[in-house]
């Protein structure tokens, strides 16, 4: 399992990224989407038969099109339901995304 946390630019790429099947891919939704380095990170790499498992923080917006321009991007993926977490909440939410991620897998 990978998970990919991006919000600002890209520092450095994953290593061994073949070796990986089920990737979580966590973000902040602004402006009703990923941040552009997300975009930048996922277009890199073939994601054909990964799953893509979205989660993101928001401050009203819930996923917003974010699934569906993973779905647009990550081309052979299956992109599961995305989790979405109030940004206020979201210091409380370690119990809610401990039970999401467990189900997502």
């Amino acid at each position: 399992m990978l998970i990919f946390l991006c919000y600002t630019e890209i520092k450095a790429y994953p290593e061994n990224f073949e070796d990986y099947d089920i990737i979580f891919v966590g973000y902040p939704n602004w402006w009703g989407t990923m941040p552009m380095c997300m975009f930048t990170l996922l277009e890199k790499y073939d994601l054909n038969g990964k799953t893509i498992i979205p989660f993101c923080t928001n401050e009203g917006s819930g996923m917003g099109a974010s699934e569906h321009d993973l779905k647009s991007i990550c081309k052979g993926a299956t992109i599961k339901t995305g989790l979405s977490v109030h940004g206020a909440e979201s210091a409380e939410a370690e119990s809610q995304v401990t039970v999401w991620a467990k189900k997502s897998v």
